[in-house]
């Protein structure tokens, strides 16, 4: 069985992409609304992130619950990346 310390990193990044989609998603322009710059894409980045970070380091603490839960079940890197995943999406939906 795979060591924790070589698992729980994909837990991590699979909490790390649930997080960045919808951020993502938000921080577009929208279609009909005046293009910005550059400049204009990390502040509205950060405004749309920013509630996501509280809910990404407890999606962390969460992911390390489920990694000890199943540990017998999480063997490989993609379970670990699903394990985070599901872990993170599922807080985001009881929020």
């Amino acid at each position: 069985m795979p060591e924790f310390l070589e698992l729980y990193p994909w837990v991590v990044l699979g909490v790390a992409i649930s997080i960045l989609l919808p951020v993502l998603r938000k921080a577009l322009p929208q279609p009909e609304g005046k293009a910005a710059g550059l400049e204009g894409v990390l502040p509205r980045v950060w405004r749309v992130a920013r509630p996501y970070l509280a809910l990404g380091l407890f999606s962390c603490l969460a992911g390390l619950i489920v990694l000890a839960a199943l540990a017998d079940q999480i063997t490989q890197w993609n379970a670990a990346l699903l394990a985070g995943y599901a872990a993170d999406s599922t807080l985001q939906k009881l929020r």
